[in-house]
């Protein structure tokens, strides 16, 4: 009777055993049916899109820039035929460490580009530029080992005369902001004109082999290029521009110089150059994190753009602001004249002319030769009879012929500089002297003095400063003016006349007294100038400068030269303004 118990228990878990088997064997089967049910019906559309993705490969056709042209017509900016890699980290998942480490024993990558790239979050990224044909094909016959890349067209910029245009045409590079690989302007007249000259990128969907290899093009849409620009730019006066600024910076007899030249006539930008400067093909073409760096590092900063984005005391080629507002405001005329001893003395404060012995009896257009300190102190301040145009009328002036003011130049980075109006802070008789003769708070850009030569070069106009002359099939762009008929004929033509004696016999601007005799006939205006300064060790200093137009009566050119730590302007300045005009008037 036991043993029949016993055989009996056995015999009922064994049922159990075989029910329990029975339950999981169809569940697991309702399970597969389900997933097979889903997979050929319900996920049957999603799927073979996927099947088709794995056979197939999308590629950008990135558009090619337009050219750049300068003002003869002449190409600044091109472009020329490269290869990058591209890296789509969706098709590559949790192995791109591993591709990009086999991507090495074919081309030598930037690590820190790459770290970086990848740190983007942009599922495609491009691991290097600048490949030429032969590195392109040994990766296209080896893009089986290596999933998720690709080889692209890759144009890249050609800025034929390297660091002359650095800081007006600037440079480009790849877009942070894109998901897809996308050049865009970075500075200067590429970024200004960046919707203009980038052109539309293409696309291309190529069939592949199980291997990745290309074999068929299913679809494509071509690129369409970008607009092309011309410019008011001249080279050749550019490039000599360049060559001076680099040999007087590099002789060590300045710390940094800028030309900016105009055309009176329109406000367009015939020259702006920097020195230091850079090479924008570097940064087009992939310059390496440390190179990079090692730019930005640079104690000269080559990237500055001193043109438009620093400021400087004008020192006395702020006089001719100072005469306009003299005569406007009927302080003084043509005739009066002032006695200078070599100062002025007011509450036991002695302000002094730069000759110190004085120049004895001048006017204004005298003084405008000669830059006499004296008469400026007098007229702006006041000083015996006469009663000075003060620091409001100074500042009005100031402004209304553009200092304090952003011109407006169509190239991003531009500072407005400062025009004290004596109320931000406590103000003196002494602060308005100084002031008269651009020293001081007084702070202006190099693109803004010249702009000021300008008004004076073409029969009173102040016009909007620009570099592009047109977008070719687009728009050419009208000359902008600022402000104009600002004063009377009659003291608009005194100031012209002190500036054109400035250039001849008796006047500041020694270098060019002879210009007149080697240039058939042709006849200049301008304005020396050395303003004061503290070194970085605290030590006195002078930034040397130098603005001239001409032809006197149908002026071409308003040309203004700045020596940043570079002596005066007599001795520095103006002798670099004499060789460009040389040329210009093609000696």
């Amino acid at each position: 009777m036991k043993k029949l118990r016993i055989e009996s228990a056995v015999s009922d878990n064994f049922g159990w055993r075989n029910l329990v088997m029975f339950v999981v064997v169809v569940v697991v089967f309702l399970l597969f049916l389900a997933r097979a049910m889903y997979l050929q019906v319900i996920g049957n559309g999603a799927y073979e899109e996927l099947a088709k993705s794995n056979k197939t490969r999308n590629s950008i056709i990135l558009a090619e820039r337009g050219v750049i042209y300068g003002a003869n017509n002449e190409i600044l900016v091109r472009n020329k035929p490269s290869f990058a890699i591209e890296l789509n980290s969706s098709l590559c998942g949790n192995v791109c460490s591993t591709i990009i480490s086999k991507l090495n024993d074919f081309v030598a990558l930037d690590k820190e580009l790459v770290k970086n790239e990848l740190a983007s979050g942009r599922p495609i990224v491009v691991l290097a530029t600048n490949l030429d044909k032969d590195k392109a094909l040994l990766l296209e016959t080896n893009l089986y080992q290596l999933p998720g890349v690709s080889v692209i067209v890759y144009p890249i910029r050609d800025y034929l005369y390297s660091d002359v245009f650095a800081h007006s045409v600037g440079y480009v590079g790849l877009d942070d902001k894109s998901i897809q690989p996308n050049i865009v302007g970075k500075t200067g007249v590429e970024k200004a004109y960046n919707e203009y000259i980038s052109g539309i990128s293409g696309s291309r969907i190529s069939e592949v082999d199980s291997t990745g290899k290309k074999y068929n093009a299913i679809a494509q849409e071509d690129a369409l290029p970008g607009r092309n620009l011309i410019l008011y730019l001249d080279k050749d006066l550019s490039i000599k521009a360049y060559e001076l600024l680099k040999k007087v910076v590099d002789d060590k007899k300045a710390t940094a110089g800028v030309i900016v030249a105009q055309d009176p006539s329109t406000g367009g930008i015939l020259a702006l150059v920097n020195y230091p400067s850079f090479d924008p093909n570097k940064l087009s073409t992939g310059i390496s994190s440390s190179e990079y760096q090692k730019l930005l590092d640079d104690p000269n900063n080559p990237f500055f753009n001193r043109a438009i984005s620093a400021v400087y005391p004008p020192g006395s080629t702020f006089k001719m602001i100072t005469a306009s507002a003299a005569l406007a405001e009927k302080v003084v005329d043509r005739y009066t004249t002032i006695f200078d001893p070599g100062y002025i003395a007011v509450s036991g404060y002695r302000y002094n002319n730069w000759k110190l012995d004085g120049h004895g009896e001048v006017n204004m257009v005298r003084a405008l030769q000669i830059s006499n300190d004296t008469y400026f102190y007098t007229v702006g301040g006041g000083y015996g009879a006469v009663k000075g145009v003060g620091i409001d009328s100074l500042h009005k002036w100031a402004r209304l012929l553009g200092l304090g003011v952003l011109t407006g130049v169509d190239i991003e980075g531009e500072v407005s500089g400062n025009m004290p109006d004596g109320k931000a802070r406590a103000w003196y008789l002494g602060d308005t002297y100084i002031t008269s003769i651009g020293q001081g708070d007084v702070l202006t850009t190099v693109l803004q003095l010249n702009n000021v030569t300008s008004y004076f070069a073409n029969g009173g106009t102040l016009y909007k400063p620009r570099i592009v002359k047109s977008v070719v099939g687009v728009k050419t762009y009208q000359p902008e003016v600022l402000v104009q008929n600002l004063t009377t004929k009659k003291n608009y033509d005194i100031v012209r006349e002190g500036l054109k004696a400035a250039v001849l016999p008796g006047g500041t601007a020694y270098p060019l007294f002879d210009f007149t005799q080697r240039h058939a006939g042709v006849e200049l205006a301008g304005k020396t100038g050395t303003s004061e300064y503290k070194d970085k060790d605290g030590k006195p200093a002078t930034h040397a400068w130098f603005t001239v137009f001409g032809p006197f009566d149908r002026a071409n050119i308003a040309l203004t030269v700045f020596l940043e730590g570079g002596g005066s302007g007599s001795d520095d300045a103006a002798p670099i303004a004499k060789e460009l005009l040389d040329l210009w008037f093609k000696l």
